[in-house]
């Protein structure tokens, strides 16, 4: 039997012989094609599955719904697609204390109609959002606009399981919100794009779904006054749960809610300080905030790795700058005017970072095609790198999990 075959066999009988299959071109992490696909249904499938490639010096990446498969780093190897497909459905929802607890796999869409039905909503809008696992959102820190509100995936985890990369299964944190005993290793993961652990399941909070929802577009506006109608929104009495301006479209999107007094005022004020603005129908603000979230990702193929993506950082009191550069360096980007942040998309990610660092902020790469990975993603010596490192050292001494997909190699 060829190593491929032998590998095959131990994998199928641990998960079953129709859950191991050979990889395809669509199965690439980063562009390198692994041999083996194998989808566990338990965790301690994962756990064995775990134990297994490292005890044979094979290499793991866990994949969700593949959405972000060409996120991070290209690996230094890949010899098997951990699915996390299997792994999925709500292990409990406490509606009454506003959390649910969730296996990996779980599309978004699914656990947002579950906990829908009782007035309430997980706050994650990333892009490609409808096939995007829990899993897969956490382990990448994916963010939409709503992070303008409610954050990211860091505001809203609680807690989770996980299987490091020799099988031994852990957890931290728990299902309240106020939960700060012990080392938080759920944290570490959020963003590690799996190079840490596979996550297994994920304790959410969760937010109530307001009673009315407005969206107000602004523009479009020349490039000069988009800054100006964003610093405009951000100093006016309104709480946007999402606020974004669109390059090069020159539109600013508002999204305010709330009671309908409260909202009707909140548009009223939105009104007065925002040029050439207009209420949306829910028709069109659907659309309108759809295409927000994918704007800087080239649309909904989510494969498409033609162009780089990265998220740019600068402090706020730059952002009239932010938006100057972007509206220049970038070929579409989404900015996040009350936090700073954009998510951009173009050739020229390398002198974005190094304009951010000037500033005091930071770019981090999320999709390049490999000539740019390599540039995008050096092996710096900066102390947030080399802490990283050493974590990994720890909880991934033979670099099992997705070695070099990470920032500085990691």
């Amino acid at each position: 039997m060829t190593a491929a075959a032998v590998s095959g066999a131990v994998a199928a009988g641990i998960v079953g012989n129709s859950f191991v299959r050979a990889a395809a071109a669509g199965d690439a992490v980063g562009g390198v094609v692994p041999s083996l696909v194998v989808s566990p249904a338990t965790e301690e499938e994962v756990a064995a599955v775990l134990a297994w490639a490292s005890r044979d010096g094979l290499a793991v990446a866990a994949c969700g719904g593949g959405t972000k498969m060409a996120w991070g780093a290209p690996p230094r190897r890949c010899d098997v697609v951990l699915s996390t497909l299997r792994l999925a459905g709500v292990v409990e929802h406490e509606p009454g204390d506003l959390v649910c607890v969730v296996r990996a796999g779980t599309p978004l869409a699914d656990v947002q109609a579950l906990v829908g039905v009782h007035g309430q909503r997980l706050a994650l809008d990333p892009p490609h959002g409808v096939a995007a696992t829990i899993g897969g959102i956490v382990a990448t820190g994916a963010w939409g606009p709503l992070r303008t509100h409610y954050g990211t995936a860091r505001d809203l985890v609680l807690g989770c399981r996980f299987v490091l990369a020799d099988g031994t299964v852990g957890h931290s944190g728990g299902k309240v919100v106020k939960n700060v005993a012990g080392y938080d290793v759920a944290k570490l993961l959020i963003g590690s794009l799996g190079t840490l652990a596979v996550i297994t399941e994920v304790s959410l909070r969760l937010h109530p779904v307001a009673r009315a929802s407005r969206t107000v577009v602004c523009g479009p506006l020349p490039p000069a006054d988009v800054a100006a109608a964003c610093r405009a929104v951000v100093a006016a009495p309104v709480v946007p749960v999402a606020m974004v301006a669109l390059l090069p479209e020159g539109t600013v999107l508002v999204q305010v809610e709330g009671t309908e007094a409260g909202v009707a005022a909140q548009v009223e004020v939105l009104g007065s300080v925002a040029p050439l603005s207009r209420v949306l129908s829910d028709a069109e603000a659907t659309a309108a905030w759809e295409h927000a979230r994918v704007l800087a990702w080239g649309g909904d193929d989510a494969s498409d790795a033609a162009d780089a993506v990265a998220s740019v950082a600068v402090p706020r009191a730059h952002l009239d700058a932010l938006i100057t550069v972007l509206g220049t360096e970038a070929t579409r980007a989404v900015v996040l005017p009350s936090l700073g942040i954009a998510a951009a998309q173009g050739d020229h990610i390398v002198a974005l970072r190094t304009w951010a660092a000037s500033l005091g902020g930071h770019a981090v790469l999320h999709r390049a095609p490999p000539d740019l990975a390599s540039l995008a993603w050096p092996a710096v010596a900066d102390p947030a790198v080399t802490l990283m490192r050493a974590v990994k050292q720890s909880l991934d001494p033979a670099a099992t999990l997705s070695p070099g997909r990470h920032l500085g190699g990691i």
